[in-house]
């Protein structure tokens, strides 16, 4: 399955952003009361992103010290997550890896990947008043 969102973020500060995920649902394990799935998913963050620098200029006056901004709207981020979800009666349970690779941009320079680990409990109860 794929599915595309997107924001705009308005104010002094204007950007928006473009994210895409890509996902597929794989049942390892069904009986009555149990269900072991395996949804593993590929997000692709594309957003504008504001560079702002300085240099210093020679001018027929000296040296002067300028300030510049740099628009980028580009591919940000991509996270890919391995989460494996165990839903037994009301209980939900998620443990998963989560590994960011981000995308230099402009004037920065390689950026390091990242990981970290998550791990999710969920509880579902009836709020129904018919018995």
């Amino acid at each position: 399955m794929v599915q595309f969102s997107a924001s705009y973020i308005f104010g002094t500060d204007e950007s928006y952003q473009i994210v895409s995920t890509s996902f597929a649902n794989f049942t390892l394990k069904r009986a009555s009361n149990l269900a072991i799935r395996f949804r593993q998913n590929v997000n692709f963050i594309i957003a504008q992103q504001s560079f702002f620098f300085s240099k210093t200029i020679r001018t027929p006056n000296g040296p002067e010290f300028i300030e510049f901004t740099q628009n980028v709207f580009d591919l940000l981020n991509t996270q890919i997550s391995f989460p494996i979800s165990i839903t037994t009666n009301s209980w939900d349970f998620e443990v998963g890896y989560n590994l960011n690779l981000p995308n230099a941009v402009g004037k920065e320079t390689n950026l390091n990947t990242t990981g970290f680990v998550n791990l999710s409990a969920g509880y579902m109860f009836d709020l129904s008043t018919n018995k």
